[in-house]
């Protein structure tokens, strides 16, 4: 906004920008509604801390090994990763599908169960509810039966006797109403149940009530599973660390220490599956090669036993040492393809269903045995998914056509396996067939006891290597050993995460502070009325003759106020005036009082102006100039009288007649409106008012008139033709400061005689301490223990 400036010129409104000594104003003058609001806002906060417990939280960091203790994965995959790829499977991180195992419902499911947690003890301390863990004064223990349904009840403690009430079963609540003693059986109509006294924590809550609440164990675990998060601490390692925050610091370790048991117990239980199967395997296959090397050595008995043969080997070693590096060869690879082609036999036989696929070692190429491995880790995730999430689960079906896919290839490179292995087997019986023919003169008995022997040397080679792996499956499945390390037990900070008191707090400091100051401040900005001196100097370039305090309550318009021993704030107010006039015009002897409202106080000024003035010695006159409304003049009871319309009328000419005594002690007279005319803007206007004037200048130092508001009716102009000085009367909050650019316009075109205005009800205080400090009207008031004014004393000297 553009205002004038004392030289007439546009400036740049800078009401509404805040300095620090506003700012710090502001403190200092509202500090009892700041210190009000600073109680309020801390307690609201104290009050809201104890509505909320103290969260705590505690962590672990465990390490996912593999087969080999270096890796990452629960069997160790090799290189069949990339092979994997190659044929379309693809294959995901196994520490995010640990992590999401971690956080599994069926997991946390099983530690709801292990810990008891489907059973909160809630009680209730101060403004909190508090679920009890293990500081609680007894342990109730439900029937195993019925643990479906939710239900709740109240148990009041008094020594050994418990009252149960407000039985609450499925949201309905029940009259259920019993007395009982601790260890006896409870039967209710949502079940039975025991309850157990931990004697070392009864007497802490004796005569206190505890709430009971039973949930199902789905509800537990969705419940306690919101607190539980894992995730990888560094993306090229396989850290993987895990949070749990509770309102209860033992109850938060014994969580981590559950779910890392669970965990581990988990992973012991996908291993075994592994074993258990590949161990049903070897059983099955021992059990026909028993069959197969009993019919065998059959064979050779009763052959032996028909032809009469002790010693066939030393009858044929010279024919057997030519071929026995061929025949040796035969039997390795026959072995290798009867394996084979059981394993073959069994991933055929099995295809479509979620069997896992047996693992024989050694007998098979290295990377179908990783193609094996991984399929086996593939499928114990698959089946962990579906306990969770369902067969119908996308995610599940996604997995399915993986898996299918992935024995697929464990298929075809099997058979190309055992292409090759047929191939070798098919060169070295022609090999063995050729130096058979070297052999043709032997009796052909021999040769059927060499077939024989031969086909007993491979039943007998895959009977002991089904058995070595028998004791090694054995083996494994006596192992209980998970492949994960914990890096970190339960750990963190007896010091709770939530709520965060301090900070809590402080925003309430901060808000106690802010919310008076922006209230204060934002009233003050939509305050458009006029503030005090630096409003109107500002705004105008209109000499300023001074400030009146603000009165104190019981004060009217009607009372003068003014003395010479008092020394109080408005009394040296008015005194500053007198000195300030003489200072703005020497020599005015006629001043005349105007406001732009009515209500503005300038009655009461003038008034005691008048008195002030007549405190000097000087003589006095008080002229009511407002003929219509004859404020001064009732003030004085002299409504009905004779007065100034009289005189301008040319009713009578003996102005000593008119005057009545107002304050005698100072010299002050008055001179009454009179009555009111029916032509008061012609009455003013007349020449006897100027008569009037000059008679009485000839018996007064001082005439003081009380004219009309200049905003209201056009007499106060028309009177001030005969004013030396015109005092324009402002209440501080009473007009518009908007006003003040158009009486700038006035006092620019002199439609008053040497205009300057009092600013009214000046709130000296707020101004000297509070917000809105103008630097003006710090005259030492109210200061007690000196004598008169400077003023006058030089006053009462010339007189």
């Amino acid at each position: 906004m553009k205002t004038m400036n004392k030289k007439g010129s546009a400036s740049q409104s800078v009401d509404d920008v805040l300095s620090l000594r506003d700012i710090l104003d502001i403190f200092i003058y509202q500090w009892k509604w700041f210190a009000l609001s600073v109680i309020v806002c801390l307690g609201i906060a104290y009050l809201y801390l104890m509505t909320k417990p103290n969260i705590y939280q505690r962590s672990a960091v465990m390490l996912v090994k593999d087969d080999s203790g270096t890796g990452n994965t629960r069997t160790n995959r090799g290189g069949t990763d990339a092979l994997m790829q190659l044929n379309g499977v693809m294959m995901g991180s196994s520490v995010k599908n640990e992590v999401y195992i971690l956080q599994s419902h069926q997991l946390m499911k099983e530690v709801v169960r292990e810990l008891k947690l489907d059973v909160n003890y809630l009680y209730r301390s101060r403004l909190q509810t508090v679920r009890l863990y293990d500081v609680k004064p007894f342990t109730a223990q439900f029937d195993s039966v019925e643990t479906q349904r939710p239900f709740s009840f109240k148990v009041s403690i008094s020594g050994n006797n418990v009252h149960i009430t407000d039985l609450v079963v499925l949201n309905e609540k029940t009259d259920f109403d019993k007395y009982v003693r601790f260890g006896d059986k409870v039967k209710t109509p949502a079940g039975s149940f025991t309850l157990i006294p931990e004697k070392r924590y009864l007497e802490q809550f004796e005569g206190a009530e505890i709430t009971v609440a039973r949930m199902t164990i789905e509800a537990a675990a969705n419940s306690y599973g919101n607190a539980l998060k894992a995730s990888e601490l560094d993306k090229e390692s396989t850290l993987v660390g895990i949070t749990y925050t509770d309102m209860n610091v033992h109850r938060a370790e014994d969580i981590l220490n559950a779910v890392l048991e669970a965990y581990k117990r988990s992973i012991i239980i996908d291993k075994n599956r592994i074993a258990e199967s590949t161990a049903s395997f070897i059983t099955e296959r021992i059990n026909i090669i028993s069959k197969d090397l009993s019919k065998v050595e059959g064979q050779m008995a009763s052959f032996k036993q028909a032809n009469r043969l002790v010693d066939v080997k030393g009858d044929a070693n010279q024919y057997l040492q030519q071929s026995s590096a061929a025949r040796q060869r035969t039997i390795q690879l026959e072995s290798q393809v009867s394996v084979v082609q059981y394993l073959l036999d069994d991933l055929r036989s099995n295809t479509g269903t979620n069997k896992l696929i047996p693992s024989l070692g050694g007998l098979t190429d290295a990377g179908i045995q990783g193609q094996i491995a991984k399929y086996n880790d593939a499928m114990l995730l698959r089946n962990r998914l579906v306990e969770s999430a369902g067969e119908n689960n996308q995610q599940i079906k996604q997995r399915d056509q993986d898996l299918d896919q992935m024995r697929a290839t464990i298929i075809a490179s099997t058979q190309a396996y055992l292409g090759s292995l047929n191939l070798q087997l098919q060169r070295a019986r022609q090999e063995e067939s050729g130096l058979s023919s070297n052999i043709a003169a032997v009796p052909q008995k021999e040769k059927e006891l060499i077939d024989i022997s031969r086909q007993q040397s491979i039943k007998e080679t895959l009977y002991t290597y089904l058995l070595n792996k028998r004791e090694e499956t054995a083996l494994q499945l006596a192992i209980t050993e998970a492949n994960i390390r914990i890096i970190e037990t339960p750990f963190g900070s007896n010091m709770p995460i939530s709520p965060r008191k301090k900070v809590i707090m402080l925003v309430a400091l901060l808000l106690g502070i802010i919310i008076p100051f922006a209230f204060f401040h934002i009233r003050n900005l939509l305050n458009m009325s006029v503030r005090g001196r630096k409003d109107v100097e500002e705004y105008t370039s209109i000499p300023v003759l001074g400030e009146v305090p603000h009165r104190k309550e019981g004060i009217k318009d009607s009372e003068i106020i003014v003395a010479d021993q008092k020394t109080d704030s408005i009394n040296e107010a008015f005194r500053m005036l007198r000195f300030s006039l003489g200072f703005i015009q020497k020599d005015a002897h006629v001043i005349m009082f105007t406001s732009t409202v009515p209500g503005e106080g300038k009655t009461f000024i003038s008034r005691n102006f008048a008195v002030t003035l007549g405190m000097t010695g000087k003589k006095v006159v008080l002229i009511d100039t407002d003929i219509r409304k004859r404020t001064q003049s009732k003030l004085a009871g002299n409504i009905h009288k004779e007065g100034l319309t009289s005189y301008l009328h040319g009713s009578t000419d003996d102005v000593e007649r008119l005057i009545v005594k107002e304050c005698p002690e100072y010299n002050v007279d008055m001179l009454p409106a009179g009555i009111v005319p029916p032509n008061p803007t012609e009455l003013l206007m007349s020449d006897r008012l100027e008569q009037l004037i000059e008679t009485l200048k000839k018996t007064y130092d001082y005439i003081v008139i009380d004219n009309v508001p200049a905003q209201v009716v056009a007499d106060a102009g028309i009177v001030n033709r005969v004013a030396d000085v015109t005092i324009y009367v402002i209440r501080e909050g009473k007009i518009d400061r908007r006003y003040l650019p158009e009486l700038e316009r006035l006092y620019q075109e002199k439609k008053f005689n040497h205009l300057c205005i009092i600013i009214n009800d000046a709130k000296i205080e707020k101004k000297r301490y509070g917000y809105g400090h103008y630097g003006y009207g710090h005259y030492g008031y109210g200061h007690y223990g000196y004598g008169p004014s400077l003023s006058e004393s030089q006053n009462s000297k010339s007189k």
